[in-house]
């Protein structure tokens, strides 16, 4: 697990190297433009069912992104980069079948907030 967490950390870091280079030999960032926001979306999950639900970013092309768990009756935040102008959220119940949001725009820097209900395992067809 450390490697993979590893993996962005040097990406960022190699990133964040080019941009100072380019700022010393002038290729700096124009004063006049404001800088474009991260792509990244922060998703506050409060899931109100007692099944673990593992959740799923979907973009409009069916690309899909793990975000993680959250365990029965608990909270969780997933802070992800999402280069897409709308997002959907697939639930999937530990044992209990799945769900999907309708679909909802972003823009980055969003915060959205999810509630799993306590009986969504009911629900699912």
């Amino acid at each position: 697990m450390r490697a993979r967490a590893a993996v962005p950390l040097t990406a960022a870091l190699l990133v964040g190297a080019c941009s100072v280079l380019g700022r010393w030999f002038g290729g700096g960032p124009n004063p006049n433009e404001e800088p474009a926001p991260d792509p990244v979306l922060t998703l506050h999950v409060q899931n109100q069912n007692f099944y673990d639900a593992t959740i799923y970013a979907i973009a409009r092309s069916g690309e899909r992104q793990r975000l993680g768990v959250v365990t029965g009756n608990n909270e969780g935040t997933f802070t992800f980069r999402w280069l897409h102008e709308e997002v959907r959220v697939l639930i999937q119940l530990l044992a209990g079948g799945s769900k999907v949001t309708e679909p909802i725009l972003v823009s980055p820097g969003d915060s959205l907030e999810l509630i799993i209900q306590p009986d969504l395992h009911l629900k699912i067809p």
